[in-house]
């Protein structure tokens, strides 16, 4: 009779080795996501959504595009981030980004028996998608693409419906899960070069297809995710230009991963003749000119090129080295486990700034809530009072949909700006504005506008004449 493995049998180390990068990896991610301004105006949504048991598909949160159409396409996110964030607050809904980052890893590195050349690969992948760490349904897209690759690469095609259905009503990178599919046909197409087996990924890309038109957009969430990138004011967004206008850390490892990619197609061709290699040759390379055209989209390139330099990379022999075992493995991964789970707690109980919990003081709020008419908000900080200020309209915020190319373009100014008409038109009395916002706070300064209230990074501003209503006033 075969004995099951004990908690001493021996494990080989790359495996062990693997485990913990990815126990680590999960643990810095959840230490280290911060929440951001589309977290906050996510949480809003969700609490509307739970409390009217609807997607409303029109804007609520400002005076500048009340009423119109706003195309909700994360509704599911705000939901379930809602959800979390009324349980356990911020800890659990960033521990649950945190877990999401570890899935994206898991999945990107789980073909068959490991090799230490596979924690080459998993080391390197972690600068490469640490730029998607952050409390937004980004992360999600991310780890739900790492998912449908390897549902893809072990064959479990029809599992792809239900997870599109889902993916669709969370998120637009929904789009990713189609490009995703739509490589495999090709890379089915391209391996046994006849059409009959390339029938039941077609039935499932197709199914695939009808199930995202399952959500409150219908077929508008197709037309909202192929003209994403082509809208007014994105050129002024920093996540959507491209990846060669500007080096950073994260570009700058997102370019290496493309060096590093291209020579080992190069060196390494005849590791391509298997159907899963091509697969991950196909996505890699569609994913490619996403990933030039705009930087938040290097993180995907990244989680499509994982496994395909996993199978590069991968040695002929798969026998482990004599003695490559770790006696005690799974004790010690329980302990890692446990102390991870400290650590995080410690991170969580001390709050740091750095995670964004608390970004905008009671002093702040109270001023903003003075105001004696509206209040203008920047691109950068709308988000923060749909949340925080609930009562306050804003002028402008990142969703960005819902807003006229103007009030966009007013939603950042300078000296040239043509802000005073629209300020009369719509009352603007005060402004609530991060330092970031340099340029905006200057030019308004320079019209006469003076510092009411600030605190950390906040300042409102009021117009010349203009006072703050005496605390409790009514509004």
């Amino acid at each position: 009779m075969q004995r099951s493995p004990g908690v001493d049998s021996p494990v080989e180390f790359p495996a062990f080795a693997r485990w913990l990068i990815l126990l680590v990896a999960t643990a810095a991610a959840a230490c280290v996501s911060p929440a951001q301004g589309d977290t906050w105006w996510a949480l809003r949504a969700g609490q509307d959504i739970w409390r009217d048991h609807r997607v409303s598909l029109v804007d609520r949160y400002s005076y500048t595009a009340y009423g119109r159409r706003w195309p909700d396409h994360e509704w599911l996110w705000q939901a379930l981030a809602y959800a979390l964030h009324h349980v356990g607050g911020m800890p659990l809904l960033t521990l649950a980004v945190g877990l999401l980052a570890g899935m994206t890893l898991v999945f990107s590195t789980a073909d068959g028996a490991v090799r230490r050349t596979d924690l080459v690969v998993l080391l390197l992948a972690i600068p490469g998608v640490i730029a998607a760490w952050a409390v937004r349904p980004q992360v999600l897209s991310m780890a739900l693409f790492a998912l449908i690759l390897w549902l893809l690469r072990t064959r479990r095609w029809w599992w792809c419906v239900p997870l599109m259905l889902v993916w669709a009503n969370a998120h637009g990178g929904v789009v990713f899960g189609g490009l995703a599919l739509g490589s495999a046909c090709a890379a089915t197409l391209g391996h046994h070069r006849r059409l009959r087996p390339v029938l039941p990924l077609l039935a499932v890309t197709a199914l695939s297809a009808l199930a995202t038109l399952l959500t409150p957009l219908g077929t508008g969430l197709w037309h909202y995710v192929l003209t994403s990138g082509s809208r007014p004011f994105e050129q002024n967004i920093n996540e959507w230009r491209p990846a060669y206008t500007h080096l950073t850390f994260y570009t700058g490892a997102f370019w290496l991963w493309v060096g590093g990619t291209v020579v080992l197609v190069v060196v390494r061709r005849h590791r391509l003749a298997t159907w899963e290699a091509k697969l991950g040759l196909v996505s890699t390379i569609a994913l490619l000119p996403l990933a030039v055209d705009a930087t938040r989209n290097t993180t995907m390139f990244v989680v499509a090129a994982t496994p395909l330099l996993v199978r590069l990379l991968r040695p002929v022999t798969s026998h482990a080295r004599p003695r490559d075992t770790v006696r005690r493995a799974r004790p010690i991964l329980a302990a890692a486990g446990v102390g991870a789970t400290l650590a995080t707690a410690l991170v969580y109980a001390a709050a740091p700034p750095g995670l964004g919990w608390h970004p905008i003081s009671s002093s702040v709020r109270q001023a903003i809530r003075a105001c004696p008419g509206h209040v203008y908000t920047s691109y950068d900080s709308g988000a923060y009072l749909i949340w925080f200020t609930p009562e306050v309209k804003v002028f402008a915020d990142n969703r960005q949909d819902p807003y006229s190319e103007q009030i966009l373009d007013l939603s950042i100014l300078d000296h040239s700006s043509p802000w005073r008409a629209p300020f009369n038109r719509y009352d603007v009395r005060c402004a609530a504005l991060l330092s970031g916002n340099a340029g905006t706070v200057a030019t308004l300064q320079d019209a006469g506008w003076r510092t009411a209230a600030g605190e950390g990074p906040w300042l409102v501003l009021t117009a010349p004449g203009v006072t703050l209503r005496p605390t409790g006033t009514a509004p």
